[in-house]
């Protein structure tokens, strides 16, 4: 499997909730463990996304290190230009996003109007 993570991660500093969503399954849970924020099914998703790129505008992730197969992945990122690092782990099905956690440090920044 390709590094499709690091196109992944690079779709968040587009702006555009479709190339965001199109890395994912339509009935994806995503969790932000820690904002505690959990996301089930693409119209929930979506939300997540928009607020996302409303609540930390310049935010890009620089790809530090990841790993996948075909039933899972994990990715090392560090969150610009806040210089908050974190990890994505999940779970793929055809190739897309069926799970996913976030974790990241929350006590490096705290997200407006979260």
């Amino acid at each position: 499997m390709s590094n499709w993570y690091e196109d992944y991660l690079d779709s968040w500093g587009t702006h555009d909730v479709d190339q965001v969503a199109a890395f994912f399954t339509d009935d994806v849970f995503y969790e932000d463990t820690t904002i505690k924020h959990a996301a089930t099914g693409m119209e929930q998703f979506r939300k997540f996304v928009k607020a996302s790129f409303r609540n930390v505008p310049d935010a890009r992730f620089e790809f530090v290190r990841g790993h996948s197969d075909d039933a899972g992945y994990s990715i090392e990122w560090i969150m610009h230009p806040m210089g908050v690092a974190g990890a994505s782990v999940g779970r793929l099905r055809d190739g897309k996003i069926c799970e996913n956690r976030d974790y990241w440090n929350g006590a490096a920044y705290t997200i407006p109007n979260a």
